[in-house]
C-alpha cells in the first residue's frame, strides 16, 4: 500500500479498532501492508509530530488515542523482551514490602540496563536462562509468582545485587513452608546458608 494513503484518520481507526497500544516498525508494516522501512518511519514521525503515537525508545511505539493506557508493568514487558516484572516491583505488588518503588524492576535473560521513559525508570536485571521462569500473566503483563519475586530478590541479595534490608521486609514469608520449598528447589546449599545466616530462620 502507498503510505501516502494512510491518512491520520485510517491510522486511528484501524489502531482502535484492533485495539493496539504498544507497537514497532514491523507491527506498522503488516498492519497497512507496507514494504519499506523508510516509508514507516517516515508515516511514524508524522504521527508524532501530531500527537498521535509516541516514540518510547528504539522500535518502540505508544498509540495515544486510546481510552485504555497500558499498565506501566505492560509497558516494561514491552520495552525489553523476554522479561518479566519481579523484585522490587513484584514484591510491592503482593504487599510484601510497603513502598512502592520509583522505577519499574523486571527481570531479563538479555544484558542488564535502565532506561528512563516519561520521567519513569525501567531497570532490567540480568539472570541466567535456567531462572527466567515461573512468571504469571495477569491482566496483560507477566509478573514473577510471589514465591519467585521472594526468590529472585534474595538470589540478587546473595549475589551483591540487591541490599539486605529488605530481606528483612520478607523474612516471614520465608517461613511459610510453600515459599520455603521453592527455595529447597530451586536454590543451592550457599544460597539455603546465605537466607539462614541474614534473615535468622
Amino acid at each position: 500500500m502507498d503510505v501516502n494513503r494512510i491518512t491520520k484518520l485510517r491510522f486511528i481507526e484501524e489502531f482502535r479498532r484492533q485495539r493496539i497500544v504498544l507497537f514497532s516498525i514491523n507491527d506498522t508494516k503488516k498492519i497497512f501492508s507496507l514494504e519499506n522501512n523508510n516509508t514507516t518511519k517516515h508515516l511514524l514521525i508524522r504521527l508524532r509530530k501530531d500527537r498521535i503515537v509516541e516514540r518510547l525508545a528504539r522500535d518502540k511505539y505508544q498509540f495515544l488515542l486510546t481510552e485504555n493506557p497500558p499498565h506501566e508493568f505492560t509497558v516494561a514487558n514491552f520495552l525489553v523482551a523476554p522479561s518479566y516484572i519481579s523484585l522490587e516491583s513484584a514484591l510491592s505488588y503482593y504487599g510484601i514490602i510497603d513502598q512502592f518503588p520509583y522505577r519499574i524492576t523486571s527481570i531479563t535473560i538479555s544484558k542488564q540496563r535502565t532506561l528512563m521513559i516519561k520521567n519513569k525508570q525501567y531497570s532490567y536485571s540480568s539472570i541466567k536462562k535456567g531462572k527466567f521462569k515461573d512468571y504469571i500473566k495477569i491482566d496483560d503483563f507477566l509478573i514473577a509468582s510471589k514465591e519467585k519475586a521472594i526468590f529472585d530478590y534474595v538470589y540478587f541479595a546473595f549475589n551483591g545485587l540487591r541490599t539486605l534490608n529488605t530481606l528483612l521486609d520478607i523474612k516471614n514469608h520465608l517461613h511459610n513452608k510453600p515459599i520455603f520449598d521453592y527455595f529447597i528447589k530451586n536454590g543451592d546449599d550457599h544460597l539455603i546458608k546465605f537466607i539462614k545466616k541474614n534473615v535468622k530462620l
